[in-house]
Protein backbone atom coordinates (compact mmCIF):
# COMPACT_ATOMS: atom_id res chain seq x y z
CA UNK A 1 0.00 0.00 0.00
CA UNK A 2 1.49 3.25 -0.87
CA UNK A 3 2.22 5.42 1.76
CA UNK A 4 1.09 9.52 1.91
CA UNK A 5 2.71 11.86 1.30
CA UNK A 6 2.65 15.08 3.19
CA UNK A 7 4.36 18.82 3.48
CA UNK A 8 5.93 17.24 6.59
CA UNK A 9 7.62 14.92 4.49
CA UNK A 10 9.55 17.54 2.54
CA UNK A 11 10.54 19.09 5.73
CA UNK A 12 12.25 16.65 6.78
CA UNK A 13 14.02 15.63 3.97
CA UNK A 14 16.00 18.60 3.74
CA UNK A 15 16.57 18.84 7.21
CA UNK A 16 18.12 14.96 6.93
CA UNK A 17 17.77 12.73 4.21
CA UNK A 18 17.38 10.07 6.40
CA UNK A 19 15.04 11.11 8.66
CA UNK A 20 11.88 9.58 7.03
CA UNK A 21 13.90 6.55 6.82
CA UNK A 22 14.30 6.34 10.47
CA UNK A 23 10.75 6.89 11.13
CA UNK A 24 9.85 4.35 9.49
CA UNK A 25 12.30 1.32 9.07
CA UNK A 26 14.64 2.40 11.51
CA UNK A 27 15.17 1.08 15.39
CA UNK A 28 12.71 2.90 17.25
CA UNK A 29 14.66 2.52 20.40
CA UNK A 30 17.35 4.93 19.40
CA UNK A 31 15.00 7.70 18.61
CA UNK A 32 15.74 10.70 20.55
CA UNK A 33 13.42 13.61 21.75
CA UNK A 34 12.63 16.79 19.93
CA UNK A 35 10.54 19.65 22.24
CA UNK A 36 7.80 20.58 20.19
CA UNK A 37 9.07 24.50 20.83
CA UNK A 38 12.24 23.70 19.18
CA UNK A 39 9.99 21.72 16.09
CA UNK A 40 8.72 25.60 15.75
CA UNK A 41 12.29 27.25 16.07
CA UNK A 42 13.68 25.09 14.00
CA UNK A 43 10.77 25.45 11.22
CA UNK A 44 10.67 29.28 11.22
CA UNK A 45 7.41 29.01 12.54
CA UNK A 46 6.10 30.91 15.83
CA UNK A 47 2.73 31.56 17.09
CA UNK A 48 3.18 35.03 16.59
CA UNK A 49 4.06 34.67 12.71
CA UNK A 50 0.95 31.85 12.31
CA UNK A 51 -1.15 34.91 14.53
CA UNK A 52 0.12 37.18 12.17
CA UNK A 53 -2.39 36.21 9.67
CA UNK A 54 -4.84 37.23 11.47
CA UNK A 55 -3.56 40.85 11.69
CA UNK A 56 -3.22 40.82 7.88
CA UNK A 57 -5.54 38.41 6.54
CA UNK A 58 -9.45 37.82 6.95
CA UNK A 59 -9.82 33.87 7.30
CA UNK A 60 -12.73 30.97 7.84
CA UNK A 61 -11.17 28.57 10.34
CA UNK A 62 -12.62 25.33 10.30
CA UNK A 63 -14.20 23.83 13.61
CA UNK A 64 -11.04 22.02 16.00
CA UNK A 65 -13.28 18.61 16.35
CA UNK A 66 -13.00 17.76 12.22
CA UNK A 67 -9.18 17.39 12.60
CA UNK A 68 -9.65 14.11 14.12
CA UNK A 69 -10.41 13.04 10.45
CA UNK A 70 -8.84 14.37 7.57
CA UNK A 71 -10.97 13.32 5.33
CA UNK A 72 -13.67 14.94 7.17
CA UNK A 73 -11.59 18.15 7.39
CA UNK A 74 -10.60 18.14 3.91
CA UNK A 75 -14.39 17.80 3.02
CA UNK A 76 -14.74 20.83 5.57
CA UNK A 77 -12.11 22.48 3.70
CA UNK A 78 -13.85 22.08 -0.01
CA UNK A 79 -17.43 23.51 1.09
CA UNK A 80 -15.70 27.21 2.03
CA UNK A 81 -13.93 26.54 -1.67
CA UNK A 82 -17.25 26.57 -2.48
CA UNK A 83 -18.46 29.98 -0.78
CA UNK A 84 -15.26 31.83 -1.90
CA UNK A 85 -13.97 31.95 1.38
CA UNK A 86 -10.21 32.20 2.95
CA UNK A 87 -9.33 29.43 4.88
CA UNK A 88 -6.86 29.21 7.95
CA UNK A 89 -5.58 25.95 7.68
CA UNK A 90 -7.47 23.83 5.48
CA UNK A 91 -6.82 20.34 4.41
CA UNK A 92 -6.37 19.47 0.87
CA UNK A 93 -6.06 15.68 -0.17
CA UNK A 94 -5.57 14.28 -3.93
CA UNK A 95 -5.10 10.52 -3.74
CA UNK A 96 -1.93 9.86 -1.15
CA UNK A 97 -1.07 13.58 -1.17
CA UNK A 98 -2.33 15.54 1.86
CA UNK A 99 -1.46 18.81 2.82
CA UNK A 100 -2.35 21.56 5.00
CA UNK A 101 -1.26 25.10 4.15
CA UNK A 102 -1.58 28.16 7.15
CA UNK A 103 -3.63 30.13 4.47
CA UNK A 104 -5.97 29.54 1.21
CA UNK A 105 -6.80 32.67 -0.11
CA UNK A 106 -9.41 33.26 -2.92
CA UNK A 107 -8.87 35.73 -6.17
CA UNK A 108 -10.44 36.74 -8.81
CA UNK A 109 -10.05 34.34 -11.84
CA UNK A 110 -11.58 31.33 -12.75
CA UNK A 111 -11.67 27.90 -11.42
CA UNK A 112 -14.52 25.12 -10.99
CA UNK A 113 -15.94 27.13 -8.01
CA UNK A 114 -16.75 29.91 -9.36
CA UNK A 115 -15.37 33.32 -10.65
CA UNK A 116 -11.84 33.02 -8.39
CA UNK A 117 -9.19 31.07 -7.79
CA UNK A 118 -7.03 30.04 -4.95
CA UNK A 119 -3.39 30.39 -3.80
CA UNK A 120 -1.75 28.83 -1.19
CA UNK A 121 0.09 31.14 1.90
CA UNK A 122 2.91 29.80 4.65
CA UNK A 123 3.82 31.59 7.72
CA UNK A 124 7.25 32.17 8.47
CA UNK A 125 9.64 34.65 10.57
CA UNK A 126 11.38 35.29 7.57
CA UNK A 127 11.09 35.67 3.54
CA UNK A 128 14.39 33.79 2.56
CA UNK A 129 13.21 31.27 0.17
CA UNK A 130 14.79 27.62 1.08
CA UNK A 131 13.74 24.41 -0.43
CA UNK A 132 12.29 23.53 3.07
CA UNK A 133 10.02 26.56 2.53
CA UNK A 134 9.36 26.67 -1.27
CA UNK A 135 8.94 23.01 -1.58
CA UNK A 136 5.76 22.36 0.33
CA UNK A 137 4.49 25.41 -1.35
CA UNK A 138 4.47 24.02 -4.68
CA UNK A 139 3.01 20.52 -2.65
CA UNK A 140 0.26 22.66 -1.87
CA UNK A 141 -0.55 24.56 -5.38
CA UNK A 142 -0.39 21.01 -7.28
CA UNK A 143 -3.37 19.39 -4.99
CA UNK A 144 -5.05 22.71 -5.45
CA UNK A 145 -4.43 22.27 -8.78
CA UNK A 146 -6.20 18.98 -8.98
CA UNK A 147 -9.33 20.24 -7.08
CA UNK A 148 -10.26 23.61 -8.81
CA UNK A 149 -8.84 22.60 -12.02
CA UNK A 150 -6.56 25.56 -12.65
CA UNK A 151 -3.23 25.64 -11.06
CA UNK A 152 -1.95 28.72 -9.51
CA UNK A 153 0.62 30.66 -10.84
CA UNK A 154 2.49 31.81 -7.58
CA UNK A 155 2.82 30.61 -3.96
CA UNK A 156 3.49 33.09 -0.90
CA UNK A 157 5.07 33.39 2.12
CA UNK A 158 3.92 36.18 4.98
CA UNK A 159 6.06 37.67 8.06
CA UNK A 160 4.47 38.66 11.47
CA UNK A 161 4.57 41.86 10.15
CA UNK A 162 2.31 41.00 6.95
CA UNK A 163 5.36 41.30 4.53
CA UNK A 164 4.59 38.99 1.63
CA UNK A 165 7.30 37.23 -0.95
CA UNK A 166 6.24 35.23 -4.40
CA UNK A 167 7.55 32.88 -6.32
CA UNK A 168 6.37 31.59 -9.51
CA UNK A 169 5.87 27.94 -9.31
CA UNK A 170 7.11 26.94 -12.63
CA UNK A 171 10.25 27.56 -12.16
CA UNK A 172 10.36 24.79 -9.48
CA UNK A 173 8.41 22.55 -11.26
CA UNK A 174 10.73 19.80 -12.01
CA UNK A 175 13.35 20.40 -8.95
CA UNK A 176 10.34 19.60 -6.93
CA UNK A 177 9.38 16.03 -9.09
CA UNK A 178 12.64 15.07 -8.15
CA UNK A 179 12.82 15.62 -4.83
CA UNK A 180 9.00 14.08 -4.63
CA UNK A 181 10.43 11.03 -6.19
CA UNK A 182 13.62 10.52 -3.78
CA UNK A 183 10.97 10.98 -0.95
CA UNK A 184 8.58 8.57 -2.48
CA UNK A 185 11.54 5.91 -2.67
CA UNK A 186 13.07 6.53 0.74
CA UNK A 187 8.84 6.11 1.61
CA UNK A 188 8.49 2.42 -0.19
CA UNK A 189 11.93 1.33 1.84
CA UNK A 190 14.99 2.59 0.13
CA UNK A 191 17.90 4.26 2.43
CA UNK A 192 19.85 7.18 1.25
CA UNK A 193 23.28 6.74 1.25
CA UNK A 194 25.45 7.99 4.42
CA UNK A 195 24.70 11.75 4.53
CA UNK A 196 25.96 14.29 7.40
CA UNK A 197 24.58 17.81 7.56
CA UNK A 198 23.85 20.23 10.20
CA UNK A 199 20.60 19.99 10.06
CA UNK A 200 20.67 16.37 11.04
CA UNK A 201 21.00 17.95 14.33
CA UNK A 202 17.58 18.97 14.49
CA UNK A 203 16.31 15.67 14.01
CA UNK A 204 15.83 12.78 16.89
CA UNK A 205 17.69 10.81 14.58
CA UNK A 206 21.03 12.93 14.56
CA UNK A 207 23.38 10.27 16.94
CA UNK A 208 22.43 7.38 13.99
CA UNK A 209 23.26 9.77 11.60
CA UNK A 210 26.61 10.94 12.88
CA UNK A 211 27.39 7.12 14.00
CA UNK A 212 26.52 5.41 10.67
CA UNK A 213 28.51 8.21 8.89
CA UNK A 214 31.47 7.65 10.77
CA UNK A 215 31.63 3.97 10.51
CA UNK A 216 31.82 4.41 7.06
CA UNK A 217 34.35 7.59 7.12
CA UNK A 218 31.80 8.92 4.49
CA UNK A 219 33.17 11.77 2.26
CA UNK A 220 30.33 13.86 3.30
CA UNK A 221 32.06 14.38 6.67
CA UNK A 222 34.05 16.88 4.93
CA UNK A 223 32.53 20.47 6.22
CA UNK A 224 30.14 21.84 3.50
CA UNK A 225 30.22 19.50 0.92
CA UNK A 226 26.76 18.92 -0.45
CA UNK A 227 24.52 16.18 -1.50
CA UNK A 228 25.12 16.74 -5.20
CA UNK A 229 28.95 17.13 -3.78
CA UNK A 230 29.58 13.87 -2.44
CA UNK A 231 27.51 12.14 -6.04
CA UNK A 232 30.08 13.85 -8.46
CA UNK A 233 32.75 12.78 -5.66
CA UNK A 234 31.29 8.87 -5.77
CA UNK A 235 31.34 9.24 -9.56
CA UNK A 236 35.03 9.83 -9.75
CA UNK A 237 35.88 7.33 -7.43
CA UNK A 238 35.88 9.47 -3.93
CA UNK A 239 33.57 7.80 -1.02
CA UNK A 240 35.45 8.48 2.03
CA UNK A 241 37.74 11.31 3.95
CA UNK A 242 40.54 9.00 3.13
CA UNK A 243 39.90 8.62 -0.28
CA UNK A 244 39.63 12.37 -1.03
CA UNK A 245 42.53 13.20 1.71
CA UNK A 246 45.05 10.93 -0.17
CA UNK A 247 43.88 12.18 -3.55
CA UNK A 248 45.91 14.31 -5.65
CA UNK A 249 44.16 17.52 -5.94
CA UNK A 250 45.84 18.21 -9.85
CA UNK A 251 44.37 14.96 -10.49
CA UNK A 252 40.79 15.92 -8.90
CA UNK A 253 41.24 19.22 -11.25
CA UNK A 254 41.16 17.24 -14.34
CA UNK A 255 38.28 15.20 -13.39
CA UNK A 256 36.08 17.79 -11.63
CA UNK A 257 36.82 20.85 -14.71
CA UNK A 258 33.60 22.59 -13.79
CA UNK A 259 34.56 22.89 -9.97
CA UNK A 260 36.56 26.06 -8.64
CA UNK A 261 40.15 24.82 -7.89
CA UNK A 262 39.91 26.45 -4.77
CA UNK A 263 37.02 24.75 -3.86
CA UNK A 264 38.77 21.52 -4.69
CA UNK A 265 41.68 22.65 -2.87
CA UNK A 266 38.99 23.42 0.26
CA UNK A 267 38.07 20.30 0.34
CA UNK A 268 40.90 18.42 -0.48
CA UNK A 269 42.40 20.14 3.11
CA UNK A 270 39.31 19.79 5.14
CA UNK A 271 40.11 15.57 4.19
CA UNK A 272 43.48 16.22 5.17
CA UNK A 273 42.58 17.92 8.75
CA UNK A 274 39.88 15.38 9.57
CA UNK A 275 42.13 12.84 7.95
CA UNK A 276 45.11 14.13 10.45
CA UNK A 277 42.73 15.24 13.21
CA UNK A 278 45.41 18.27 13.14
CA UNK A 279 43.93 22.08 11.95
CA UNK A 280 45.79 23.72 9.25
CA UNK A 281 46.80 27.28 9.54
CA UNK A 282 46.34 29.03 6.13
CA UNK A 283 47.30 32.44 7.35
CA UNK A 284 48.18 34.62 10.07
CA UNK A 285 45.12 37.09 11.57
CA UNK A 286 45.48 40.14 12.33
CA UNK A 287 43.55 42.32 14.87
CA UNK A 288 43.26 45.90 15.62
CA UNK A 289 45.13 47.19 18.56
CA UNK A 290 42.47 48.60 20.65
CA UNK A 291 41.99 49.76 24.37
CA UNK A 292 38.94 47.57 25.30
CA UNK A 293 38.26 44.18 23.47
CA UNK A 294 34.15 43.50 23.84
CA UNK A 295 33.20 39.56 23.45
CA UNK A 296 29.02 40.01 22.19
CA UNK A 297 26.73 37.42 21.86
CA UNK A 298 22.56 37.93 22.08
CA UNK A 299 19.50 35.96 22.74
CA UNK A 300 16.58 36.21 20.90
CA UNK A 301 13.11 34.54 21.23
CA UNK A 302 11.49 33.51 17.54
CA UNK A 303 8.50 32.82 19.55
CA UNK A 304 7.96 36.40 20.75
CA UNK A 305 10.19 37.90 18.22
CA UNK A 306 11.75 39.37 21.28
CA UNK A 307 15.73 39.85 21.86
CA UNK A 308 15.92 39.56 25.73
CA UNK A 309 19.66 39.35 26.32
CA UNK A 310 23.11 41.25 24.96
CA UNK A 311 25.38 39.56 27.25
CA UNK A 312 29.48 41.56 26.34
CA UNK A 313 32.92 40.74 28.28
CA UNK A 314 34.79 43.74 28.12
CA UNK A 315 38.47 43.32 28.77
CA UNK A 316 40.85 45.97 29.73
CA UNK A 317 43.77 44.79 27.20
CA UNK A 318 46.14 47.24 29.18
CA UNK A 319 45.46 45.47 32.49
CA UNK A 320 43.77 42.40 31.56
CA UNK A 321 41.00 43.31 33.68
CA UNK A 322 37.37 41.50 32.59
CA UNK A 323 33.85 41.75 33.38
CA UNK A 324 30.62 40.55 32.34
CA UNK A 325 27.99 42.73 31.36
CA UNK A 326 24.55 41.23 30.64
CA UNK A 327 21.67 43.57 28.93
CA UNK A 328 18.49 41.71 29.60
CA UNK A 329 14.86 42.62 29.02
CA UNK A 330 12.15 40.60 31.25
CA UNK A 331 9.29 40.76 28.88
CA UNK A 332 9.02 41.92 25.48
CA UNK A 333 8.14 45.27 26.73
CA UNK A 334 11.60 45.58 27.97
CA UNK A 335 13.69 45.09 24.38
CA UNK A 336 13.53 49.25 24.20
CA UNK A 337 15.21 50.12 27.57
CA UNK A 338 17.53 47.22 27.05
CA UNK A 339 18.90 48.49 23.74
CA UNK A 340 19.12 51.89 25.31
CA UNK A 341 21.25 50.80 27.96
CA UNK A 342 23.24 48.91 25.46
CA UNK A 343 24.19 52.54 23.75
CA UNK A 344 24.53 53.98 26.87
CA UNK A 345 27.25 51.18 27.56
CA UNK A 346 28.80 52.02 24.03
CA UNK A 347 28.64 55.97 24.06
CA UNK A 348 32.15 56.92 26.60
CA UNK A 349 34.10 53.59 24.94
CA UNK A 350 36.70 55.48 22.52
CA UNK A 351 39.07 52.70 21.49
CA UNK A 352 37.48 49.51 21.16
CA UNK A 353 36.60 46.25 19.09
CA UNK A 354 33.59 44.42 18.95
CA UNK A 355 34.32 40.43 18.88
CA UNK A 356 30.61 37.92 17.52
CA UNK A 357 30.80 34.75 16.27
CA UNK A 358 28.75 34.66 13.24
CA UNK A 359 26.55 37.35 11.42
CA UNK A 360 23.57 37.36 13.70
CA UNK A 361 24.63 39.52 16.47
CA UNK A 362 25.49 42.42 13.50
CA UNK A 363 21.81 41.69 12.11
CA UNK A 364 20.44 42.09 15.54
CA UNK A 365 22.08 45.75 16.25
CA UNK A 366 21.37 47.09 12.54
CA UNK A 367 17.40 45.81 13.16
CA UNK A 368 17.20 47.54 16.47
CA UNK A 369 19.05 50.52 15.56
CA UNK A 370 15.97 50.64 12.72
CA UNK A 371 13.44 49.95 15.12
CA UNK A 372 14.28 52.01 18.24
CA UNK A 373 17.14 54.43 16.95
CA UNK A 374 20.37 55.18 17.62
CA UNK A 375 22.82 58.35 17.57
CA UNK A 376 24.58 57.68 14.11
CA UNK A 377 27.68 58.40 15.73
CA UNK A 378 27.39 54.85 17.40
CA UNK A 379 25.99 52.91 15.08
CA UNK A 380 28.74 53.55 12.68
CA UNK A 381 31.56 53.44 15.44
CA UNK A 382 30.06 49.63 16.07
CA UNK A 383 29.82 49.20 12.35
CA UNK A 384 33.02 49.89 11.91
CA UNK A 385 34.59 47.91 14.93
CA UNK A 386 32.52 44.49 14.82
CA UNK A 387 34.57 41.87 13.84
CA UNK A 388 33.05 37.75 12.78
CA UNK A 389 35.16 35.87 14.22
CA UNK A 390 33.39 33.02 12.85
CA UNK A 391 34.73 34.35 9.31
CA UNK A 392 37.90 34.65 10.25
CA UNK A 393 38.40 31.36 11.25
CA UNK A 394 36.93 30.21 8.30
CA UNK A 395 39.33 32.00 5.64
CA UNK A 396 42.57 30.88 8.36
CA UNK A 397 42.04 27.94 10.03
CA UNK A 398 40.68 24.33 8.60
CA UNK A 399 39.94 22.52 11.93
CA UNK A 400 39.56 18.66 12.39
CA UNK A 401 35.41 19.25 12.37
CA UNK A 402 32.48 18.16 10.82
CA UNK A 403 31.05 21.45 11.83
CA UNK A 404 32.19 25.36 12.47
CA UNK A 405 29.56 26.61 15.51
CA UNK A 406 31.19 28.16 18.13
CA UNK A 407 30.47 25.23 20.06
CA UNK A 408 32.25 22.77 17.99
CA UNK A 409 35.06 25.05 17.68
CA UNK A 410 35.45 26.32 20.98
CA UNK A 411 35.09 23.09 22.27
CA UNK A 412 38.01 21.53 20.61
CA UNK A 413 40.19 24.43 21.46
CA UNK A 414 39.72 23.11 25.17
CA UNK A 415 36.72 25.31 26.37
CA UNK A 416 33.93 23.71 28.39
CA UNK A 417 30.52 25.30 28.90
CA UNK A 418 29.09 25.28 32.86
CA UNK A 419 25.82 23.63 31.31
CA UNK A 420 26.94 21.07 28.68
CA UNK A 421 23.56 20.53 27.18
CA UNK A 422 23.18 24.23 26.99
CA UNK A 423 22.49 26.01 23.38
CA UNK A 424 20.53 28.63 21.64
CA UNK A 425 16.94 26.56 21.46
CA UNK A 426 17.62 25.56 25.48
CA UNK A 427 17.74 29.88 26.05
CA UNK A 428 14.85 29.92 24.26
CA UNK A 429 12.91 27.30 26.33
CA UNK A 430 14.61 28.60 29.76
CA UNK A 431 12.99 32.24 28.50
CA UNK A 432 9.63 30.88 27.28
CA UNK A 433 9.51 29.07 31.02
CA UNK A 434 10.74 32.02 33.06
CA UNK A 435 7.61 33.78 31.50
CA UNK A 436 5.21 31.39 32.24
CA UNK A 437 6.70 30.90 35.55
CA UNK A 438 8.82 33.82 36.90
CA UNK A 439 10.93 30.98 38.26
CA UNK A 440 14.31 33.78 38.56
CA UNK A 441 16.82 30.89 38.72
CA UNK A 442 15.75 30.49 34.64
CA UNK A 443 17.58 33.87 34.20
CA UNK A 444 20.33 32.78 35.90
CA UNK A 445 20.76 29.90 33.19
CA UNK A 446 20.03 32.20 30.32
CA UNK A 447 23.29 34.14 32.01
CA UNK A 448 25.50 31.31 32.87
CA UNK A 449 25.22 30.09 29.35
CA UNK A 450 25.67 33.47 27.30
CA UNK A 451 28.54 34.82 30.03
CA UNK A 452 30.13 30.93 28.54
CA UNK A 453 29.36 31.80 25.26
CA UNK A 454 31.17 35.45 25.15
CA UNK A 455 34.02 34.07 26.55
CA UNK A 456 34.18 30.98 24.26
CA UNK A 457 34.39 33.73 21.73
CA UNK A 458 37.48 35.42 23.28
CA UNK A 459 38.93 32.04 23.59
CA UNK A 460 38.70 31.67 19.92
CA UNK A 461 39.56 34.84 19.09
CA UNK A 462 42.61 34.74 21.31
CA UNK A 463 43.97 31.08 19.45
CA UNK A 464 43.34 32.99 16.36
CA UNK A 465 45.69 35.65 17.23
CA UNK A 466 48.44 33.57 18.25
CA UNK A 467 48.41 31.42 15.05
CA UNK A 468 50.78 31.09 12.12
CA UNK A 469 51.02 29.24 8.80
CA UNK A 470 52.83 25.71 9.18
CA UNK A 471 55.53 25.35 7.24
CA UNK A 472 55.10 23.53 4.27
CA UNK A 473 51.09 25.20 4.00
CA UNK A 474 52.03 28.24 1.81
CA UNK A 475 50.68 26.21 -1.31
CA UNK A 476 47.30 25.75 0.27
CA UNK A 477 47.54 29.77 1.19
CA UNK A 478 48.20 30.32 -2.08
CA UNK A 479 45.65 27.91 -3.93
CA UNK A 480 42.77 29.36 -1.48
Amino acid sequence: MQKPLTAEHFYKFFQCPHWIWYDIYGDQSKKGAVPALLELINRGKSSATSSALGSHKKFEELKSDVYKDLEEAHRATLELMKQGKNIYHGVLMHNEWVGMPDLLEARPGSSRFGPWQYVVYDAQRSLELRDEHKFPLVFYSLILETIQGVRPTEAYMIDPSGNERSFAIADFIDEFHLTREEIERVLDGEKPAPFLKSTCKRTPWYSLCLEETEGCNDVSLVYRLSQSDQRRLYDIGIHTVRDLAEANPEALRTKLEDWPYDKIIRFSNQARALYSGQPLVLRTTAFPEVATELYFDIESDPIRETDYLFGVLAVDVATGKEEYHPFLAKDAAGEEAMWHAFLDFLAPLESYAVYHYAGYERQVFDRLALKYGAPHVIVDAFRERSIDVHQRVLDAVIFPLYFYTLKDVAKFLGFSWRNPRAGGAESVLWFDQYMSTGDESLLQNLLAYNEDDVRATRLVKEWLAAQKPQKGEQEMLDAS
